[in-house]
């Protein structure tokens, strides 16, 4: 009779065992959801058909430009800026992201201790970033 009380505890502890851990993994999947979610990515513009041929090139090159609040993909085209993708740094969030491109492109990455204004603009063909 022993015996049998033991093998059931053992039973018992191994599927309490594989419960709570079915439930940690699903809240780890929860909790990279949320943070992947928190990023946002600005659609690349789509090519426009141009009616005569032009002698500059037609899209620029991609830089990173790093933040403390986040990284910003941007680029310049005929002499705007386009932000490619948006990535805030951890514990930060995007607030006030421009849509589309334009001459300056503004957004902020705001915590909660915390608020950096960034401002994109093209100097020489080539993004560059003012934090204020």
């Amino acid at each position: 009779m022993r015996g049998r009380r033991w093998i059931f505890a053992i039973c018992a502890w191994t599927a309490c065992t594989a419960a709570l851990s079915m439930f940690g993994v699903g809240r780890v999947e929860a909790v990279r959801t949320a943070l992947l979610a928190s990023i946002t990515r600005v659609p690349a513009p789509a090519a426009t058909p141009s009616a005569a041929p032009s002698s500059s090139p037609t899209s620029g090159v991609p830089k990173l430009l790093r933040t403390p609040g986040g990284n910003i993909a941007a680029r310049c085209d005929a002499g705007m800026v386009w932000a490619d993708s948006l990535s805030p740094a951890f514990g930060f969030r995007i607030e006030g992201a421009q849509q589309g491109p334009g001459a300056e492109y503004r957004l902020t990455f705001r915590s909660d201790t915390q608020v950096i204004h960034v401002a994109v603009r093209c100097k020489d063909r080539t993004p560059e970033a003012q934090l204020s």
